[in-house]
């Protein structure tokens, strides 16, 4: 991993000074300042819905700090992730289109540092990203309603974050993969979509890294949950799949 300090802090700098700075964090904030908001005003506006509808009657028990909750999870789920697979798309297939790749492979930098300092790079944003909107839901159902419900949201999203990371590490891995920013955003977008229909299913969600995301939901609600397997799946194949990006990545010609 020959120059892996020096290149990570360039990535680090790098997303300091780009629009990456904005994207991921600013949707996290976004959905941190509005989810309780929207968790506030959804029994009211579903009722004034329902009175424009003569013989519509709909009620809607009071929403509470675990709705605001729920929908901050639910935004996660829906929209950060997708923007983890496009902004992940064309973290290694972009430099290598554009030059940028074999000009720093010039400099005492091995391939292997390259990727990893892509996949540490990228997992640090979504975590400090993750932790600003976080804060900004906890602080916002604060105010909106009478408490917070901290623990179990940090726990919810804490194992989400596991998952986040875990597809940092796949799109980059696509990223390495294939040359077109497309083919890795489509490839990304295709596991995302098989990994949410089969987490459903319930020996892959017992057994493997695909029970994460149901294991959000329980821990949100204060249900039991069982993570051995789902934690255990999930490390061993963020491990198995940073090392398959480096190992593509020394054998793919620049």
């Amino acid at each position: 991993m020959i120059g892996l300090g020096a290149f990570l802090g360039k990535e680090l700098t790098e997303i300091r000074r780009t629009w990456r700075l904005w994207v991921i964090p600013g949707m996290l904030l976004f959905f941190g300042v509005t989810s309780p908001i929207i968790a506030a005003l959804t029994p009211a506006l579903v009722q004034s819905m329902a009175a424009s509808q003569p013989g519509v009657l709909i009620k809607l028990p009071p929403p509470t700090a675990l709705d605001a909750s729920g929908q901050f999870l639910k935004n996660l789920d829906q929209f950060v992730l997708i923007a983890v697979v496009i902004t992940g798309a064309g973290v290694v297939s972009g430099e290598r289109a554009s030059g940028t790749a074999v000009l720093a492979l010039t400099k005492p930098l091995s391939r292997g540092a390259f990727v990893m300092a892509k996949i540490l790079s990228q997992v640090t944003l979504v975590m400090a990203a993750t932790v600003l909107g976080t804060a900004a839901c906890l602080g916002m159902t604060a105010v909106v309603f009478d408490g917070a419900g901290a623990a179990r949201l940090v726990t919810a999203v804490a194992l989400w974050l596991l998952d986040a990371s875990l597809l940092v590490v796949v799109m980059t891995l696509f990223s390495a993969a294939f040359r077109s920013r497309g083919a890795a955003a489509g490839a990304g977008l295709g596991f995302y979509f098989l990994t949410l229909l089969f987490s459903n299913w319930g020996p892959a969600a017992r057994y493997s890294f695909l029970g994460l995301l149901p294991a959000t939901r329980d821990a949100l609600m204060g249900e039991p949950v069982s993570l051995g397997w789902p934690l255990t799946t999930a490390v061993a194949a963020i491990v198995v799949g940073a090392l398959a990006a480096v190992v593509i990545f020394e054998r793919q010609e620049l």
